[in-house]
């Protein structure tokens, strides 16, 4: 299998869009269609702190990992620029559920990075996908261990972190744990979901 992991580019939102409605199928995000979707991604290449990388095997796109070395700012960025395109994009999810969508969709537009105090020098991983199609290829962790080289050299940061779910989720939590990330806190969101935060140090510095 020759896989090449490079920096995606706007001929690519397309089949990241379909890896991440393959590999997220009923997830909030994914319910709000592929114009939203692709308004999301499409920030990770327009901000300057984004980093959008994507897994190729024969030239297809089989994965790809999303993230930002600034995302106490990134997302603010994000909808500073584009939160009618946004709302506009998610409209028809609203209509047709519009108090649950409100709630959700609120805390998407308005989220900050969920990020942690203790560590400002940290880098967010937003998404990482793999097509179902190409499970078992170790396309994750290829994707996982380059996404912490983009941070370590552009970003100069010393940590990666990511939510995921707490719940019905042990294979997403045991793939983080075997790639040496800990659970650094719980939180909950939108209500009911539980939430888990992992961390991981990618660099040798000594902190002060």
């Amino acid at each position: 299998m020759n896989m090449q992991i490079r920096n995606a580019n706007l001929d690519d939102i397309a089949q990241i869009v379909d890896v991440h409605i393959n590999s997220f199928e009923g997830f909030f995000l994914t319910t709000l269609g592929r114009r939203f979707l692709t308004l999301l991604y499409k920030g990770f290449l327009e901000t300057e702190s984004g980093i959008l990388r994507v897994s190729c095997i024969e030239q297809r796109i089989c994965g790809f990992s999303a993230g930002s070395t600034l995302p106490d700012t990134f997302f603010s960025e994000l909808r500073q620029r584009h939160w009618f395109k946004f709302f506009i994009a998610a409209l028809p999810s609203l209509i047709s559920n519009p108090i649950v969508v409100f709630k959700k969709l609120f805390h998407a537009i308005f989220y900050k990075g969920d990020g942690i105090e203790t560590l400002p020098n940290a880098a967010l991983l937003s998404s990482l996908a793999v097509d179902p199609n190409y499970s078992g290829k170790a396309v994750g962790s290829a994707l996982l261990a380059d996404f912490e080289e983009q941070v370590r050299h552009n970003g100069g940061l010393e940590y990666v972190y990511l939510t995921t779910d707490k719940n019905s989720n042990e294979r997403v939590i045991g793939f983080y744990t075997k790639a040496d990330y800990f659970q650094e806190s719980q939180f909950s969101q939108s209500g009911k979901r539980i939430m888990l935060r992992f961390v991981k140090k990618i660099s040798n510095k000594e902190v002060v």
